[in-house]
């Protein structure tokens, strides 16, 4: 168990307020100070400070504790469950993915991991990027795959590949295979994931660069998943935005078509991502090296990325 000063401290970095934190631990405002300043002390440094607007903020060397204190809480979860395994039972390992890789490309990693570790068990939870981080904070996963930012103080991140976002529609579309300008698709019906999704918030920056907005497409549909929103692109019912390597096959075998856009370029880097300084971190390297392999073979479909990095490149 976290010690529960620690454990104070992450809540009121998370609160910035000392009564709030207090209500959520369900002890006194007192005491959270009296856990703080014996932070402070044992550390010999500020963790936090107010600005003039008595708003409170972590300091340099706050943060530097936080990182910690969050990987000691997601670790001690992971470690707990390890330890209460049976000894004959197979280590287990909790994989999250972003939707897009989870069904596409992360089931060919993760077969290629089983084949050389026949005898390990996996979870795959597949979420929104912003919400993986807060799952690895709290010790759900070990690791994850995401499109998103990192912040080095707080995860360990190393760059997979470089992918590209592109337009589809059904061979049947009268704009498959076809130049255009970005207006020119307003004509059509806009299909597009859910609300409070980052593949939604995604595409509304892709549409703000265009001076468009969902608004001024004919109509639109939302849908679930990735998978439901390329059958009703397969259907003819409308247009969509989404990333290569996810569409690849269905492009190849002819199920769907690009439209291709003048001046159009959306580019996305994707991380293996694990809390810092974990004792995770070899197994996260593991799996790692299972990924570059797969991506590297020659059955894997590269085509459908821009980029794959290699360890020499990323040690540069």
């Amino acid at each position: 168990m976290l010690d529960l000063k620690l454990d104070t401290f992450l809540v009121l970095c998370e609160t910035r307020n000392y009564t709030r934190a207090a209500s959520i631990l369900n002890i006194t405002q007192p005491a959270v100070t009296q856990h703080i300043k014996y932070l402070e002390s044992h550390y010999s440094t500020k963790l936090f400070y107010y600005d003039e607007k008595r708003r409170l903020h972590l300091t340099e060397n706050g943060k530097l504790l936080r990182a910690f204190a969050q990987t000691v809480q997601a670790d001690s979860i992971q470690i707990a469950q390890y330890l209460k395994a049976p000894a004959e039972e197979p280590d287990e390992i909790n994989i999250g993915t972003i939707v897009t890789i989870g069904e596409s490309l992360l089931p060919l990693m993760v077969a290629e991991f089983l084949r050389r570790y026949p005898n390990k068990k996996v979870r795959m939870y597949l979420d929104e990027a912003d919400a993986l981080l807060e799952q690895l904070k709290n010790g759900r996963i070990q690791f994850c795959i995401t499109d998103i930012h990192c912040p080095q103080e707080m995860y360990e991140s190393e760059e997979l590949f470089e992918g590209e976002t592109i337009c589809i529609c059904s061979p049947k579309c009268s704009l498959a295979q076809k130049t255009v300008d970005f207006c020119d698709l307003t004509d059509f019906r806009l299909i597009f994931r859910e609300n409070e999704t980052y593949s939604k918030r995604n595409l509304m920056k892709i549409l703000h660069d265009f001076n468009q907005d969902i608004a001024n497409f004919r109509s639109y549909v939302e849908a679930g998943t990735i998978n439901a929103v390329k059958k009703l692109v397969m259907e003819n019912i409308g247009i969509s935005f989404t990333y290569r390597f996810a569409v690849q096959d269905d492009l190849d075998n002819g199920h769907l078509s690009q439209i291709y856009i003048r001046d159009f370029l959306s580019r996305s880097f994707f991380n293996m991502a694990w809390m810092k300084k974990s004792f995770f971190t070899p197994l996260c390297l593991q799996f790692l090296d299972v990924c570059r392999a797969v991506m590297s073979s020659p059955d894997f479909p590269s085509k459908s990325l821009l980029k794959l990095h290699s360890k020499s490149e990323l040690a540069l």
